[in-house]
């Protein structure tokens, strides 16, 4: 059984080459890091420095971007499957639907890293650009951490909805227009986000989150708890909710036997 999840996972990343949707996922961390960049130009009195720039980076990642940007990869590369009309070879080997889906979802969370360390890059490459101070050995460990840390625990705050787009296909476009508003929440400031996952990540990621509000104290046990919950809550919707291409695949099946019995 091992050995055929890793066989899936090695055959999805041999697919990656193909799909034009990783060439607009680095358009969208570049465009991330931009967003992130901006601020650093205006004259606010705030110093600009490498630290100021990749927090900035951070919260771009977490609350604009990679949400929505996660579940649509994730939806697209399961969505394939049906728009290329492939499941039906998923009848002639013993694999079924449901793990075929689950190393998709391994397969993204290794892109997810990926996009993470290019957006790290990036943001190098802006400091430099800029001349910024502070970009020391100690810093770019730390914020590279920082970054792939929290863009990994976001995989898992938004996979509940990245879980509905890869079981249901028609569903990928309505879950990532619902990843982005389900972002954009982490961007407010209130004691009850300390429930939101999102703003989890950044309470646990983020040492900045919260800074300057008097009247509101997050803690990071919740957001710990609040992650947890969000990781269990997506392995019982995989477990229970039945996949996209169940049913026909039972009446293709159904069908080939019909004809065996002629």
């Amino acid at each position: 059984m091992e050995n055929d999840m890793i066989d899936i996972i090695f055959t999805e990343i041999g697919k990656l080459k193909r799909y034009p949707i990783l060439k607009a996922g680095l358009i969208v961390v570049i465009l991330s890091d931009l967003f992130g960049f901006v601020p650093v130009l205006a004259n606010d009195g705030v110093r600009k420095d490498f630290t100021l720039l990749m927090n900035n980076i951070l919260e771009s990642n977490c609350v604009y971007f990679f949400p929505a940007m996660i579940i649509l990869i994730g939806g697209f590369i399961a969505r394939r499957e049906y728009t290329d009309d492939t499941l039906k070879n998923i009848l002639t080997v013993p694999v079924s639907l449901r793990k075929l889906l689950l190393g998709k979802v391994f397969v993204l969370f290794f892109m997810t890293i990926l996009f993470s360390a290019f957006s790290v890059l990036s943001g190098i490459l802006l400091c430099f650009a800029a001349g910024l101070p502070d970009c020391t050995l100690p810093f770019l460990v730390e914020w590279t951490a920082r970054i792939i840390l929290g863009n990994a625990l976001l995989f898992v705050a938004v996979l509940p909805f990245t879980i509905v787009s890869t079981l249901f296909a028609d569903a990928v476009y309505a879950c990532t227009a619902t990843g982005f508003v389900y972002g954009f929440f982490a961007s407010m400031e209130s004691a009850m986000l300390n429930y939101h996952p999102v703003k989890a990540v950044l309470i646990l990621v983020n040492s900045q989150c919260g800074a300057g509000y008097d009247f509101v104290h997050y803690s990071k046990v919740v957001a710990s708890i609040t992650l947890l919950a969000i990781f269990l809550i997506s392995a019982t919707l995989f477990v229970l909710l039945k996949p996209a291409g169940t049913q026909s695949k039972a009446r293709t099946l159904k069908k080939i036997t019909r004809v065996k019995g002629w």
